[in-house]
């Protein structure tokens, strides 16, 4: 499938982008790739002008570049390049390919290897194969559940969500204390998980069930695989959450709030909104709004810039 140059700048304007074009009229592609593997005919993006070598053109025909608007394009081979010059390339690269080159949606389907005990299921959901969904469990429409995920007790799942393989929702919290005789004792749990819409949780990641009142995972919530989230976790609204990460138990993240790699937030601790955590940052007092902390214990770098992006 050809797609012209036209047809891809009407598509933005009819989406409203900012953006303007430099470089050759009459590009026609027919897929994408990598900056490092450019093809003949593909689109592809550049996240500032350190991520280019200009001997990536050469010999090449008919690519086409989305750029920041700050890039040096003067110094580019752009004489069968074009390029879209904005001040979100990742925004509008991505948009582009999910208009013209977006991956097969998932139809609905339960797998019969799966058990499914609940009655609750919204229209066109996806369940694959040898999963569990305890009785209790509320599904919404358009919810994909992939391979070997295991939901039980009382669980709510918000609309067009998507649960990657391996994800484990509703089990116990790790809660115990000491008797008189000095043994461990467990703590019961009676809450559960409240999940938004739009939300996606990475493979492997573990949402335990609340103690009391239910651990709750707010809209358009991104978070990534092997992650722990704790008993009692709020996680607010856009928040997103990377890989290896540990929110402890009752932690708190406000609107915004981004948890970069191997981030542990304390029990107890809140995560103001906006504000973002370093790589492998242990977190051990509470962090206000708009600021970026990193280190061990964390500490305050430096305020977070107004309109500040990943």
């Amino acid at each position: 499938m050809n797609i012209s140059l036209n047809t891809i700048l009407s598509y933005l304007k009819k989406m409203n982008f900012e953006y303007k074009y430099f470089g050759k009229n009459d590009i026609s592609i027919n897929g994408y790739s990598s900056l490092k593997n450019l093809k003949d005919n593909s689109i592809t993006w550049i996240k500032n002008q350190s991520y280019y070598d200009e001997k990536f053109f050469v010999g090449l025909e008919d690519v086409l570049l989305v750029v920041k608007s700050d890039i040096n394009i003067n110094s580019i081979y752009f004489k069968d390049a074009g390029f879209i010059i904005c001040d979100n390339p990742k925004e509008i690269f991505f948009s582009i390919l999910n208009k013209f080159f977006k991956q097969q949606e998932c139809k609905s389907f339960i797998s019969n290897d799966s058990v499914v005990e609940t009655k609750s299921i919204g229209e066109n959901v996806y369940i694959g194969h040898h999963c569990y969904i305890g009785r209790d469990v509320k599904i919404g429409d358009n919810v994909v559940i992939r391979n070997n995920v295991s939901i039980e007790g009382k669980v709510e799942i918000g609309r067009n969500t998507v649960l990657y393989s391996g994800v484990v929702i509703g089990s116990d919290g790790f809660g115990y204390f000491r008797d008189d005789e000095g043994m461990n004792t467990k703590v019961p749990h009676y809450g559960g998980v409240i999940i938004g819409e739009n939300v996606e949780i990475g493979a492997n990641t573990c949402i335990d069930r609340g103690t009391l009142d239910d651990t709750y995972i707010g809209n358009n919530v991104k978070i990534h695989n092997l992650c722990q989230i704790a008993h009692n976790v709020v996680v607010k609204d856009n928040s997103i959450v990377i890989s290896l990460s540990i929110l402890a138990g009752s932690s708190s993240l406000e609107k915004n709030s981004y948890i970069a790699p191997g981030a542990i937030i304390k029990n107890q601790i809140k995560v103001g909104e906006n504000s973002l955590v370093g790589m492998g940052a242990v977190v051990i007092k509470d962090v206000e709004k708009n600021k970026v902390v990193a280190g061990v214990p964390a500490r305050v770098i430096r305020n977070k810039k107004a309109g500040e992006n990943l």
